[in-house]
């Protein structure tokens, strides 16, 4: 077996999960490479510094903080969307008349039609949206109190 080939067996030799043969080649290849004897001895300190390893268990406190925030946050965004929805609705519902006024006029070409039906819909789309960006933002801003 070539010696990159025993370098890739190196470390499942140390934990243990080869078959006797290549545990074999393994042990024959370390008795004579100084590169492989150093790679083991590296991966056997790693090992026994990761044994003695222990995780740090998170106070109650820490995680009732954590679930607080994310639901918050996940109350916050669905508060927003039902907003911006909302928002949407009522928009659409005060266009309404002049939109049916529109489409129930037949000298007015289908195209046209569609074309101010999708510019009214991103419209309202965009007006929602930048309502609610400045909203949020300023809620945030910084720099409120720097004289410009």
């Amino acid at each position: 077996m070539k010696h990159q080939d025993i370098k890739k067996l190196v470390s499942p030799y140390l934990d243990g999960m080869l078959d006797d043969k290549q545990t074999e080649q393994v042990e024959n290849h370390l008795s004579d490479c100084r590169e492989c004897q150093r790679e083991f001895g590296e991966l056997n300190q790693l090992e026994e510094v990761l044994n003695q390893m222990t995780l740090k268990k998170p106070s109650k406190d820490i995680w009732e903080d954590y679930w607080s925030s994310v639901y918050n946050r996940l109350e916050r965004k669905t508060g927003w969307i039902a907003l911006s929805i909302g928002l949407i609705i009522l928009i659409g519902i005060g266009a309404y008349p002049a939109i049916k006024n529109l489409f129930l006029d037949p000298e007015t070409p289908l195209f046209l039609k569609i074309g101010i039906l999708i510019f009214g819909a991103g419209g309202i789309i965009v007006f929602v949206s930048i309502l609610r960006e400045q909203l949020f933002f300023r809620k945030r801003e910084r720099y409120k109190e720097v004289e410009k």
